[in-house]
């Protein structure tokens, strides 16, 4: 049985992933606040750690990490459907089989990317910005929200991980839309695979 060929470029692989990125990154971007909701911080707190680490502050910080949750989630969907291109396992000929695969990402981004980050990096900056008060980039409030965040972190775990499945299974799904036409006179093996 001889399999049709694929039409599409890498380049056009990366493309719709970074399209399926974005849509799986603004999907999850209300819940980042309601996160911060949950705990009764300011809003946009998450957003702004991040900044603060690159060295941006107040609102600009929110923004600065906005940008980079959103650039960090085409990135992921660029390599994800990029992936899907080279290797037989994450090739995304059914719908199901995107989703599934997506939910494998979100796990391996969380695994091997935001533990890591969110333990070496961000704890740790965390709690400088609450020992160095005179020239901490937060005010009281803030730094207060900052010591619930450190309290919390096992809550921040659960739900991150949780946030990354959802992700991953958005993500698939985008990705089995966006290339359902290029796979779809590719013969399966049985099911969803």
């Amino acid at each position: 049985m001889a399999t049709t060929p694929i039409k599409m470029s890498k380049i056009d692989f990366m493309k719709a992933g970074a399209g399926a990125g974005l849509i799986a990154g603004f999907a999850l971007f209300s819940s980042f606040f309601a996160i911060d909701q949950m705990l009764d911080i300011p809003a946009g707190t998450f957003y702004k750690t991040i900044g603060v680490t690159m060295g941006v502050d107040e609102f600009s910080g929110i923004a600065f990490g906005f940008l980079a949750h959103m650039g960090v989630a085409a990135l992921i969907g660029s390599m994800y459907l990029l992936s899907s291109s080279i290797w037989r396992f994450f090739r995304l000929i059914t719908v199901p089989k995107a989703i599934m695969t997506g939910v494998l990402t979100g796990l391996i981004v969380f695994t091997l990317a935001f533990l890591p980050i969110h333990m070496f990096v961000m704890i740790p900056i965390m709690e400088v910005e609450l020992i160095i008060t005179d020239i901490s980039e937060f005010d009281l409030k803030e730094q207060e929200a900052l010591a619930i965040l450190l309290f919390n972190t096992d809550k921040i775990y659960y739900h991150a991980l949780i946030l990354h499945v959802i992700f991953g299974a958005i993500l698939g799904l985008m990705g089995g839309f966006f290339l359902h036409e290029e796979y779809a006179k590719i013969p399966r093996k049985g099911g969803i695979f």
